[in-house]
């Protein structure tokens, strides 16, 4: 009856067609002494931004000094903003600072200094309070260690177009070393640490520090400030509000103890504002930039979720199982989170509203693979069963990711309304699916566009045309396009970034690709451009910018 991210994803083995097993490859030497993880900042406003490191101190510390500036010149002579903090134990050591007195519009420079050492310096910036100044946001999502390097993030560090990066989750993955998309990870030197999968604080510490040593990671975060949300894996897989489809409660405890292990080390880890995280789980919020744009960043996956439909339960009873996915009662979001949606997007006045989330909003329906599906690649890569469900629901008006808003076809409907009633522009950023992506979203029954949608793939995870190799290169997008009448453009096989360029009249869109993420330094390609005019043209809906 349909296919859930899970059934289709978990399977990380690559087809015999696929290129023939990397050799090893020495992975670049991480920064080592006291700031051996970098630096970053995070969810600027008008007059302070979030400024982050951890130390590494000598064994026995028990707290560490650290003093922090801000200044609007690389030899810190006009310091902004200075500071003393501590590093201590119970933070895993670290440094998480609100740098306020800032001025609105403005780009600084930042340091860090402690036991004897400076920190490598990092690139951040204030919001504008007022004015239509145009903004270039990067927009980032599945970043996964073991499956290849994150060429992407050394690409957003290196264009200074890029304001800001939106990271929309999956900053981290929570499996161990025989667990996803980690069959080349010994080859590339990229085994998760630690071995198995994440549960304890101690676990979901080791796993972000390993994913902060990377190089590229480093770069990113030290160029361009991050506003970030999570997906499921900075917990589990499949993440609802009581539980995961990777959570065996028998064998892993209580799912509550879990989620707060990793969010606090989420909130220690990543510069974000979010002081009562573990207490309330809240990580939704919003942003102003001038008059251009409100920026709303939602959380699918912990807050509000019910519980994800199992298709294969209702295969004999498919009307039941429409009215569950069209039931408005089945949440995504939750009340409480869609009415702080409502409410901000009532009280603000820019011409843009953009809305980071995680799950694809579009329909996406599967179609008939039959002709171009490569048959026996495909039963090598992911087995008979996932093969023979593609092959019997195809072409079968059936959705095939039903963690996606898809299998909650009666919440997207009061979400569209709320963004139809309340948006004077909306623009919906999406992550999560390994895909680039981009559609016009329509309510039920209706011709007008609702929102538009933009979609970024993944960082290094692997994508679709992993899993159902086709006979020939590109057939895979194609056969989706063709098949879902709203969905404008899809590129399934590359990894890389999304790029978009907000100005008052006009939202550009662009997708910058890497062939391949078991090298380093592979060069990354603008593959695709849309763009779409302003609600109040009268023309709203994206359209290809190369014509």
């Amino acid at each position: 009856m349909g296919l859930d991210r899970r059934t289709l994803l978990k399977f990380s083995g690559l087809s015999p067609a696929a290129l023939a097993l990397p050799r090893r490859v020495s992975a670049e030497t991480p920064r080592s002494g006291v700031f051996a993880h970098g630096v970053a900042s995070g969810d600027p406003l008008h007059d302070r931004v979030i400024l982050w490191t951890r130390i590494s101190g000598p064994k026995g510390l028990d707290h560490i000094e650290v003093n922090w500036q801000v200044a609007e010149d690389h030899n810190f002579s006009r310091v902004i903003a200075s500071g003393q903090s501590v590093a201590d134990a119970t933070r895993d050591f670290c440094v998480k600072v609100d740098a306020s007195g800032l001025m609105p519009g403005q780009s600084y420079v930042y340091r860090f200094q402690a036991l004897g050492e400076t920190s490598p310096l990092g690139h951040t910036l204030t919001f504008p309070s007022a004015g239509l100044k145009p903004l270039t946001l990067a927009v980032a999502s599945c970043s996964n260690f073991p499956a290849g390097f994150f060429t992407a993030y050394r690409d957003i560090a290196n264009d200074p177009d890029v304001d800001v990066l939106i990271h929309l989750g999956d900053y981290i993955y929570e499996y161990g070393i025989a667990g996803y998309a980690s069959q080349y990870a010994e080859a590339l030197g990229r085994r998760s640490v630690p071995a198995h999968d994440l549960l304890t604080l101690d676990d979901y510490r080791l796993r972000h520090a390993q994913y902060k040593s990377d190089p590229d990671l480093q770069a990113v975060h030290a160029a361009k400030p991050l506003i970030a949300v999570w997906d499921d894996h900075e917990v589990a897989n499949d993440a609802w509000l009581d539980g995961a489809e990777n959570h065996n409660a028998a064998e892993q405890g209580d799912w509550h103890a879990r989620r707060r292990q990793g969010f606090q080390a989420y909130e220690e880890w990543m510069p974000v504002r979010t002081p009562n995280l573990v207490e309330d789980g809240r990580l939704f919020r919003a942003f102003n930039v001038g008059e251009l744009l409100s920026l709303h960043m939602l959380d699918t996956r912990f807050y509000g979720r019910d519980a994800q439909l199992d298709p294969m339960a209702f295969r004999d009873q498919p009307e039941a199982l429409e009215r569950l996915r069209q039931d408005p009662d089945r949440k995504l979001l939750g009340d409480e989170q869609l009415a702080w949606l409502e409410q901000g997007l009532r009280q603000q006045s820019a011409r843009w509203q953009v809305i980071g989330q995680q799950v694809l909003v579009s329909e996406l329906l599967l179609p008939d693979l039959s002709e171009m599906l490569n048959i026996e690649a495909a039963r090598a890569s992911v087995g008979d069963q996932i093969v023979d469900a593609v092959l019997q629901i195809g072409g079968q008006r059936m959705p095939i990711m039903w963690d996606c808003w898809d299998g909650y076809a009666g919440a997207r409907e009061r979400f569209l309304t709320v963004l139809e009633n309340h948006a004077s522009s909306p623009v919906i950023l999406t992550g999560d699916i390994h895909t680039s992506m981009a559609g016009n979203l329509h309510r039920r029954g209706q011709d007008s566009v609702s929102a538009v949608e933009l979609v970024t793939t993944s960082i290094s995870s692997p994508g679709f045309d992993d899993y159902l190799p086709t006979h020939q290169r590109g057939q895979l997008s194609e056969a989706f396009v063709a098949y879902n009448r709203h969905l404008l453009y899809m590129e399934s096989a590359r990894r890389g970034w999304l790029k978009v360029r907000l100005t008052a009249d006009q939202c550009d869109a662009s997708w910058h690709l890497v062939n391949r993420v078991d090298r380093r330094n592979q060069p990354v390609r603008r593959h695709a451009q849309w763009t779409t005019p302003h609600k109040s043209s009268g023309e709203y809906g994206l359209k290809p910018l190369d014509g």
